[in-house]
């Protein structure tokens, strides 16, 4: 019975390393421009580093709270890889950044 518990115990601390080191994983970034402000989210008009246009996305500001966004900054957007299919595009933001 005891050895049933220490099994359990590092299967779910090891699932709950899992989860937390993943939640933060930045797999891709673009850069962009802030065109509309709406609470705590943006629209900017985005393009990968790359030069390949991606048009505009749904951003989350509330990701880099200590930061104070206004329509026409420049900003560096890292998120989880994933492009949703919505109208207008909405990814997951991980990571949020004014740049000159």
């Amino acid at each position: 019975m005891k050895n049933k518990a220490i099994v359990f115990t590092l299967i779910l601390a090891a699932g709950l390393l899992f989860a937390c080191s993943s939640k933060n994983d930045v797999k891709a970034t673009f850069i962009g421009t802030i065109q509309e402000i709406r609470g705590d989210s943006a629209l900017v008009d985005a393009a990968q580093e790359d030069g390949k246009v991606l048009g505009q996305i749904e951003i989350n500001l509330s990701v880099n709270p200590n930061e104070t966004f206004q329509i026409g900054d420049k900003v560096k957007i890292g998120y989880d890889g994933t492009i949703m299919e919505t109208a207008p595009l909405k990814i997951i933001t991980l990571t949020v950044e004014k740049i000159e």
